[in-house]
């Protein structure tokens, strides 16, 4: 059995990529909704609450796809007679978060060419899923992975170089056809 480090499940945003639901985003996007209708901001945080209960306690997967969440919440709201907060929301995922030192560990020490191929298909599911923004996390581990290394070196530097502007080429490549997708190196 798998733990998952919070109640509800993650959010599958494209093929591969995955986000967390977490309950200030859940709180965001439906108070966003409520703009320019007759609901009050007040009602949107309870719904999300309700949102929440439901992926907690009663949603059977420790994955929900983003479409099927944004189905299920437009459905309750059509339901509860709310089809203007319906049909006003955003349904931009949350930020995606990718672990270099997973796809690091994944790619194998050593294998730099394995981990970019793994990179570049995690950015591509993240933008083509509809994420607005990727924020990838853990190069110090990554880099000290790759270049198996236990001390952080020249060459660390040179491939903490090389991921930093791998993500920044990918960026500029996605960005020609999604502007929106913002893609950075969190940490």
């Amino acid at each position: 059995m798998i733990a998952l480090p919070q109640a509800m499940p993650f959010i599958r945003i494209g093929a591969s990529s995955l986000a967390l639901c977490q309950a200030d985003w859940l709180t965001e996007t439906l108070t966003n909704a409520t703009r320019g209708t007759d609901v009050p901001p007040w009602m949107a945080e309870d719904i999300s609450r309700g949102v929440e209960s439901f992926l907690t306690k009663h949603y059977k997967g420790s994955v929900i796809d983003s479409d099927e969440l944004f189905e299920r919440i437009e459905k309750t709201l059509s339901n509860l007679g709310l089809s203007s907060v319906a049909e006003n929301i955003d349904k931009t995922p949350p930020p995606v978060r990718i672990s270099l030192s997973e796809l690091a560990r994944r790619a194998g020490d050593g294998y730099e060419l394995a981990f970019f191929a793994l990179l570049g298909d995690q950015l591509r599911s993240a933008a083509s899923g509809g994420a607005h923004r990727v924020e990838c996390h853990g190069l110090k581990t990554c880099v000290r992975r790759l270049s198996s290394s236990r001390k952080y070196s020249t060459r660390c530097r040179k491939l903490e170089g090389e991921i930093k502007e791998f993500v920044d080429s990918t960026q500029h490549l996605i960005g020609r056809a999604l502007p929106e997708v913002e893609m950075l190196i969190a940490s």
